[in-house]
């Protein structure tokens, strides 16, 4: 996913120009940002603002679905890009008879001149036959213009919040990354490995299911569980004072152990036991979570949900290890 400060500044840079360059140029760059920002409707919508008159149905279709995030939704009747000629189509409708003027952006800007030069050179097609073409065209790049305008501030506003919200995580993934430098520079290459599993399941044909690419990022994300538990309290022979087992195999067992002896510790203050609250329980269901992905074809936005608790729940552990040493 494109980073929303990079996104932020191509919508501030096309609102910064909009009133100096043609509209077939701010709807190019609105094209670009909804692509960028998932919003297929508004991303072929646009485009469709942009496609000239004729050429091949299939062709055009396949341009189409290059611009939607999720391209298996094509063709379902009520998707996003259904939608969105729906919503193009009744713009163009005009007269009566709801006649659909079809020409692109450019198209009738060129109409605009031509009727221009017919009437320089005395040969206008009439007035009310003029007025009629010049006011469906001008109506229709106004609606255009208002459209894109709109969306252009919204996502301005919307990715304005969002480039907040990445400069937060932004610096406490910073901070993780620093502890696993330090700790366990290998997990930082195991974590690596899962987002390229879920980006090669993203990447997969709509009509596949990425079985393998989920499974294997679910089981890397389960084996990073154990591996942060190994390093902050190593297996051990002997079992705790309360009589539970602590070796290689009960790294739930040494997690909990762990966080008790961080409350108990003398460098025990409010924060650390913050941090300490809920932490087991997270741990577990999201380790949980690892064992029955392995068994199953989880959809692809559980694999990311389960990736990224694995991350914040390591980076917790590890904080937390850094606090008592």
């Amino acid at each position: 996913m494109t980073s929303s400060d990079y996104i932020l500044g191509l919508v501030r840079k096309a609102l910064d120009r909009f009133d100096e360059e043609p509209l077939e140029v701010s709807v190019r760059r609105a094209v670009r940002i909804a692509n960028l920002a998932g919003d297929t409707k508004y991303a072929v919508r646009l485009a469709l603002d942009l496609r000239p008159i004729g050429g091949d149905r299939e062709t055009n279709g396949e341009t189409s679905r290059m611009l939607m995030a999720d391209p298996s939704t094509w063709g379902q009747g009520m998707g996003p890009a259904e939608k969105a000629h729906h919503a193009w189509v009744n713009d163009r409708k005009h007269g009566d008879e709801e006649l659909l003027t079809s020409h692109s952006l450019a198209e009738l800007e060129f109409w605009i001149k031509e009727i221009d030069a017919l009437k320089k050179e005395g040969k206008a097609l009439g007035y009310n036959h003029d007025l009629t073409m010049r006011e469906r065209a001008t109506r229709l790049l106004a609606r255009t213009r208002h459209i894109t305008f709109a969306l252009l501030c919204s996502w301005e506003r919307r990715f304005g919040y969002t480039s907040i919200n990445d400069s937060i995580f932004g610096g406490y993934r910073t901070k993780v990354d620093e502890l696993l430098a330090e700790g366990a520079p290998e997990l930082l290459q195991q974590f690596n490995a899962v987002y390229r599993r879920l980006q090669e399941a993203a990447e997969t044909a709509p009509a596949q299911i990425a079985t393998e690419e989920l499974s294997q990022a679910i089981t890397t994300c389960r084996r990073i569980l154990k591996a942060v538990v190994d390093h902050v309290l190593p297996p051990q022979e002997q079992p705790s004072a309360a009589g539970h087992n602590l070796d290689d195999a009960h790294h739930r067992n040494r997690l909990f152990e762990f966080t008790k002896q961080a409350v108990e510790s003398r460098s025990a203050n409010k924060l650390t036991e913050a941090m300490v609250a809920g932490l087991y329980d997270r741990f577990v269901a999201v380790d949980t979570m690892t064992n029955k992905g392995v068994h199953a074809a989880l959809a692809f936005e559980t694999s990311n949900l389960c990736a990224l608790n694995t991350y914040i729940v390591c980076g917790e552990i590890l904080s937390l290890h850094h606090l008592r040493n």
